[in-house]
């Protein structure tokens, strides 16, 4: 199937090289760091070397030493480049400290960025004042100003915020981590990918003053008006899941989606469909492409017109990142395509990744540049030449360059033959020759009606392929950065890039209809609705059947450069593929043969390194014989995880999102935002970082939501075998959500009461409370809450739930050893718990207490942390250090912080 490599590849794809050298300077640099003095020399040693020995065959090896260090340089450069006054250095070194109020002066960039409840303002810094000092301060800082009134809304209309006014805002920017576990996202990573300084909330809109607007005309500012027009159209127009799909895949707002329909999408495969990047710029693109060709065929008006309309596109959904580096990557590719056809599309990708890398050298450690590049090169490198080769068999005719059919597997021949084997095409092309010759097709072609549907059946047929081919070259990313693979994405994809690209269409025609009349509007509006209904209620189906993707854990440490290994033989087919000659000459056959051992080789190690990472057999960590407890940083709420000497787990609480309001997620119109959960992004996220894809237990110690709320994602992401409950209130609408879950996914759950005692091989763990109860309706408020004794040798730890002051009193009666190493503060270190009296009982030499950085409630109380710390106790909170850990075999006793 495959012909060897040209023997000088180098010199096939130069730029894809350089860019790959480039690469690997950068990854050096972030690995190993060297002054960027001895970088530079190198640097220019090397390439006067390579200058001076150009005409050797081996001068490409000193030109890789000098892209190796110049991608090294450039990442030094840019690391070591940020300027004394950015706001991230200014927060980042502690000389304001985050969450503090200063007051700033600053430029708007682009226009208010609509938002469901609010909107959203980035400013470029000029200033900022701190305790009455002020200093001169560079950076971005994003605001959301939530409008609760529309006497607020009204406020911030009258002040005309735009591109390019001059603001003076009192706030609170906040650069800080939260959440501080291993897995979870560093919020200060986030902001560097987004290209942030820190974030604040404008809590009313006497807090901004506007000083000045830019010049009177601004174009980029009058191109954000208009789409801020647009999603008010669209909002007016359709219903709010409609409104947030078209906001969310048109103009790149993703504030208006609804939770569902995001779900949806994520379950799917799909989600990157919502997102404008790589795939919508291809998509818009080309169709601005197939328009422009319908007027011209001259190459430069088309690169000229599309470019152009392309990058006003990428200016007016808000010149993100991810979209500038899409759309650049566009520009290049078509470029090559479009003005110099015969030149490699994989030399211009390699143009692509150098200029993108060379901009923004620490992108190559974000997922948003290496989802786009692995993406594009496989269309590049597999997808498009499969595609054209399959093509090129299914309608061989002999000519001079191919006077013999194509040298591939009967079934292969067939089914390009019944895809795009036109035979009035070669009826019309037979007429022009002198000689004849009788072509024996693919049967299938003569049935009646078939050539009318080839057209449909060869777009559904590459559409699919596109998408398995994709699919297969970023598995290792979906694992590693989403934890989902999705079994039914390949076919899904297709789905929702039909309908949503035919919802797209018939939404601009409603509303382009409506500015002349609502009735010539109406039925486009209905088809727009009829669209988005198919296009979430067909994967819907699936979603709640759970059978539309899994969630996968990921290996960590050495056994983690399995993502890596597989990439080399995915890659070594793609470039067999992108070099497969099915029309070879008889002489070359011959010398085909021998390689395709080799190729099949790669794809069967393919497939047996991607199985290894799917059914993730060695990912969990091994049975060592020592008890670990894991207090998880879920900011204002509990969660620990428990693995015993026998590898069983145990997940104690789940964590999750405070109600600080009076009312559900939904708001009166029914909207729940698609906001992370605690559940999801923190969670589980650290236990799919340990390897777990199953928790043996998991107790629900009480029905808060701060520790309860997070076990419904927990009980959809993983295999649980039991849920260990100590009152199960059916009136409880927390408790309720939960069990729900646990229905559907069959989980058994079974009732814990004082006096209990489960063994785990040398581990045992102690039931302390609440009592049994016979109530039905019983509460399983803060002072029902379980509390746990573990048990190991000479050890022991005690985990108390948010029991308060009665329970406390209760336990201490009840005549139950008490006494620990090491304990979970209950209630946050709340003043209603931790009385002297259980203090005293307990005799804990280390207390451990789970609360945010910064509680709402002002958890925990200083008397509490004072009361611990005079009993002898060395005290720790989650919120400060992150994830504590502790290990013990029953003698020894191990405790770390994620935060040293």
């Amino acid at each position: 199937m495959a012909e060897n490599f040209p023997p000088n590849r180098f010199s096939s794809f130069p730029l894809l090289w350089l860019t790959i050298f480039f690469a690997i300077g950068i990854f050096a640099a972030k690995t190993y760091p060297i002054r960027v003095e001895i970088l530079l020399v190198t640097c220019v040693t090397f390439a006067a070397v390579a200058g001076i020995l150009a005409r050797r065959e081996f001068a490409f090896a000193f030109v890789a030493i000098v892209f190796v260090t110049a991608g090294s340089v450039t990442y030094s450069v840019q690391q070591g480049g940020v300027a004394a006054d950015r706001l991230k250095r200014v927060y980042d070194e502690q000389h304001i400290a985050s969450g503090e109020p200063v007051e700033i002066v600053g430029t708007l960039i682009g226009n208010r960025e609509a938002a469901y409840d609010g909107f959203f303002i980035i400013i470029e810094t000029e200033s900022v004042s701190y305790r009455g000092s002020g200093q001169n301060a560079s950076g971005r800082l994003r605001l959301f100003a939530p409008i609760s009134s529309p006497e607020m809304a009204e406020d911030y209309s009258s002040m005309d915020l735009r591109s390019g006014s001059k603001v003076r805002v009192t706030c609170k920017p906040v650069r800080t981590e939260n959440y501080q576990n291993p897995g979870v996202l560093s919020r200060k990573e986030l902001l560097d990918w987004q290209d942030l300084d820190a974030t604040a909330t404008l809590k009313s809109p006497l807090l901004i003053e506007k000083l000045g607007d830019g010049s009177s005309w601004n174009p980029v500012s009058s191109i954000y008006a208009a789409r801020e027009g647009l999603i008010a159209e669209f909002r007016a127009k359709f219903s709010g899941p409609t409104a947030g799909v078209m906001i969310a895949s048109l103009l790149g707002n993703k504030h208006f989606l609804d939770k569902n329909s995001a779900e949806v999408f994520r379950e799917g495969g799909t989600f990157h469909i919502l997102v404008i990047s790589g795939l919508h710029i291809t998509f818009i693109g080309g169709i601005l492409l197939l328009l422009v060709r319908m007027f011209t065929r001259n190459k430069l008006t088309q690169f000229v017109v599309v470019s152009s309309i392309l990058w006003l596109y990428t200016i007016a959904v808000g010149l993100e990142v991810p979209v500038v580096r899409a759309s650049l990557m566009f520009t290049i590719l078509l470029f090559s395509y479009v003005i110099y056809r015969n030149s490699s599309l994989v030399n211009s990708l390699g143009a692509c990744a150098l200029i993108l890398l060379v901009w923004r050298p620490q992108d190559l450690f974000g997922p948003s540049f290496q989802l786009t590049f692995v993406s594009v090169a496989a269309i590049v490198v597999m997808g498009f030449p499969l595609i054209e080769k399959l093509r090129s068999i299914g309608t061989w005719t002999p000519t001079l360059e191919t006077p013999f059919p194509p040298l591939v597997p009967k079934w292969l021949k067939r089914l390009c033959e019944t895809i795009y084997w036109r035979e009035e095409a070669w009826r019309i092309e037979a007429k022009r020759h002198v000689w004849s010759a009788k072509l024996f097709k693919s049967p299938y072609r003569r049935m009646p009606g078939l050539e009318s549907v080839q057209n449909i059946a060869a777009f559904i047929f590459e559409g699919l392929l596109i998408s398995l081919i994709v699919q297969l070259w970023l598995l290792p990313f979906l694992v590693v950065y989403f934890h989902r693979l999705s079994i039914l994405s390949v076919f899904l994809n297709l789905w929702a890039g039909i309908f949503i690209a035919l919802e797209s269409f018939s939404a601009l025609i409603a509303v382009g209809f409506s500015l002349v009349s609502d009735a010539l509007a109406f039925p486009f509006i209905k088809l727009t609705e009829f669209f988005n209904w198919l296009l979430i209620a067909f994967p819907g189906i699936f979603v709640q059947l759970d059978w539309a993707s899994f969630r996968l854990p990921v290996y960590t440490g050495w056994p983690s450069a399995i993502y890596a290994v597989y990439l080399v033989p995915v890659l070594v087919l793609g470039f067999a593929v992108y070099n497969w000659n099915p029309f070879a000459m008889p002489g070359e056959r011959a010398a085909i043969h021998p390689h395709l051992q080799t190729v099949y080789g790669f794809a069967v190690l393919a497939l047996l390194l991607g199985a290894v990472i799917i059914f993730h057999p060695f990912s969990s960590p091994r049975p060592d014989g020592r008890l670990h407890i894991d207090f998880l940083d879920v900011g204002q709420g509990d969660s620990a995880l428990i693995t015993f000497p026998t590898g069983e787990t145990m997940l104690v609480d789940g964590g999750g999102r405070l109600r600080y309001k009076d009312r559900d997620d939904e708001d009166d119109e029914g909207f729940e935002p698609d906001l992370p959960s605690i559940g999801e992004s923190v969670v589980s996220e650290f236990l799919w970082e340990k390897g777990y894809s199953k928790i043996d237990y998991v107790v629900a110690t009480h029905a808060d939501v701060d520790h309860m709320q997070g076990l419904n994602d927990v009980a959809r992401n993983f295999t649980v075998e039991t849920v260990l409950v100590g009152r199960s209130p059916n009136n409880d609408a927390d408790f309720a959500g939960l069990a729900d879950v646990l229905q559907r996914r069959s989980i058994p759950t079974a009732t814990i009461t004082r006096g209990e005692v489960l063994d785990f091989g040398g581990a045992t763990v102690e039931v302390l409370y609440p009592e049994a109860t016979n109530d039905v309706d019983a509460v399983s408020d803060n002072d029902h809450s379980v509390v746990l004794r573990i048990n190991i040798g000479n050890r022991s730890f005690l985990l108390t739930g948010d029991i308060e002051r009665q329970a406390e009193s209760e336990i201490v009666a009840s005549g139950f050893p008490l006494n620990a190493d090491l304990i979970k503060v209950s209630h946050h270190g709340s003043r209603t718990s931790s009385t002297q009296e259980f203090i005293d009982a307990v005799g804990a030499k280390y207390a451990v207490i789970p609360v945010g950085r910064s509680s709402v409630f002002g958890h925990p109380h200083v008397e509490v942390v004072e009361r611990w710390k005079a009993s002898g106790a060395n005290v720790t909170t989650t919120g400060e250090r992150g994830t504590v850990s502790v290990s013990t075999d029953g003698k020894d006793l191990e405790i770390t912080t994620f935060v040293p």
